[in-house]
């Protein structure tokens, strides 16, 4: 019995002690407590203090067709800086000896990133390694994409591509169909004799002049050498100017800076409404603005002049006001001038990167639909983009046009001075400064100097 309670005893306090020192933990260790002050203590994120970001400035150069086509490229930059605004685009407009002042800037290093690059100033910056390879920054099948004739001007002698062409165009004839029809024509005129003869029909039956023409731009007169039977100028070596010694080449040359001589200077010192002017001459700024003011009823000029009509004179209709035909044909052949115009990266740019993703922005199959086809800058350089419904139907007449030859603006390494040189002479003799008879061995003069003879 008494050992039966001394069990029990003992095991009461071993039990007594358990809870004891049970109590004693949770009184000095408030686990629970502590727990739960964590819980409802609202946990401190840490700050993340973001950096700036850092944005790349790039500068694009171009000339200007017109307002309507610097508004077009400022909603494109505007698009690209929204897709890439870590990237920001300044665009900028040089109205005069463009290629010149490029090359300068060049030197002076100050070039702008991307700028244009026409075909016949593309070898003068090649050789002076003024334009970054775009072929180590495209791929093969971006670069495949675009028509073979118009990136061959941008190659150089070592195979590598220096620019990818931004669209391209092709010379074709403007006419005013309501000045014709109060002239008693019907249709444009087919011939270059008869686009003369149109021209003094129009002048003397509404007395608005019937053609307008830049004095000079060798470019706009060669479609009317070839029509004649002349090669293809290629002005290259010492002995080339010798071009200007074909019979058909005297002969054409003449007649084009008579259209000025005889149909400007000759008809007004008779008192009669001239039949042939510049822009300059009825207030306007170039052919484009001279017919959209329907002061002219004629010009050559090229597909660069559509949006600059449907934006800056809607109330000018296509098709029911003006229309589009084909270059007049020489006895030999129907030729045109086809140009293009590359962009082209600065060679020493700081941010090549950049500059390609916005080159390849502009020109991609995206880029040339918005603002090539649907905004109808122009014919686009890629291949099947002129299928698209969104193609204006202007442009698309002017592919329509069947040529015996289609000239790209490029007439040897040295075309852009050429030009200018060529083009000086023919301004000079449009104005009567020199004689007709002086005009071939002042033209060879000049090649020949530019040439190195």
């Amino acid at each position: 019995m008494s050992s039966g309670i001394t069990k029990t005893v003992a095991i009461l306090l071993i039990v007594i002690v358990i809870l004891g020192i049970a109590v004693a933990y949770f009184a000095f260790n408030p686990r629970v407590e502590i727990v739960e002050k964590i819980v409802e203590k609202p946990v401190e994120k840490e700050k993340i203090v973001e950096k700036p970001v850092e944005k790349a400035f790039i500068r694009f150069a171009g000339w200007s067709a017109g307002e309507t086509e610097m508004k077009n490229y400022e909603k494109m930059i505007a698009k690209f800086e929204e897709k890439y605004p870590t990237i920001e685009v300044k665009y900028e407009v040089i109205t005069q000896m463009f290629h010149e002042n490029i090359l300068a800037s060049y030197g002076a290093g100050v070039a702008p990133d991307v700028f244009y690059v026409d075909t016949s100033w593309a070898p003068t910056f090649i050789e002076k390694g003024a334009l970054y390879p775009v072929d180590e920054l495209a791929s093969p099948e971006f670069i495949n994409q675009f028509y073979d004739f118009l990136l061959e001007p941008f190659r150089g002698k070592d195979g590598k591509l220096y620019g990818l062409p931004k669209d391209w165009s092709m010379l074709a004839l403007f006419w005013n169909k309501k000045l014709f029809a109060e002239a008693g024509l019907t249709s444009p005129p087919d011939t270059w004799d008869e686009l003369l003869e149109y021209a003094q029909i129009i002048a003397d039956k509404t007395g608005k002049p019937g053609l307008a023409i830049y004095l000079g731009g060798f470019n706009r007169y060669v479609p009317v050498a070839l029509g004649y039977g002349a090669p293809a100028p290629w002005f290259e070596k010492p002995g080339d100017e010798a071009w200007f010694d074909r019979p058909e080449v005297k002969e054409t040359l003449i007649w084009y800076i008579n259209l000025y001589r005889e149909g400007k200077i000759a008809r007004e010192n008779e008192g009669k409404t001239p039949y042939v002017v510049q822009p300059a001459d009825v207030g306007a700024g170039w052919l484009g603005d001279a017919f959209g003011k329907q002061e002219v009823a004629m010009v050559i000029s090229g597909n660069w002049m559509i949006p600059f009509l449907a934006d800056q004179f809607p109330d000018f209709k296509y098709g029911e006001d003006w229309d589009i035909a084909p270059v007049p044909k020489g006895p030999k052949a129907r030729a045109t001038m086809a140009y293009t115009v590359a962009l082209g990266i600065n060679a020493k740019t700081e941010h090549p990167e950049e500059a390609w993703k916005f080159v390849e922005f502009i020109l991609g199959r995206d880029g040339q639909h918005e603002l090539v086809v649907k905004m109808g800058h122009t014919l686009p350089s890629m291949k099947g983009l002129e299928e698209s419904p969104d193609m204006w139907p202007q442009h698309k007449k002017t592919l329509s046009f069947k040529y015996d030859k289609v000239l790209v603006f490029l007439w040897g390494p040295k075309s852009g001075e050429l030009e200018g040189k060529i083009s000086d002479v023919m301004a000079a003799a449009m104005r009567g400064e020199i004689s007709t008879d002086e005009v071939i061995p002042t033209v060879k003069e000049a090649v020949s100097a530019v040439l190195g003879g």
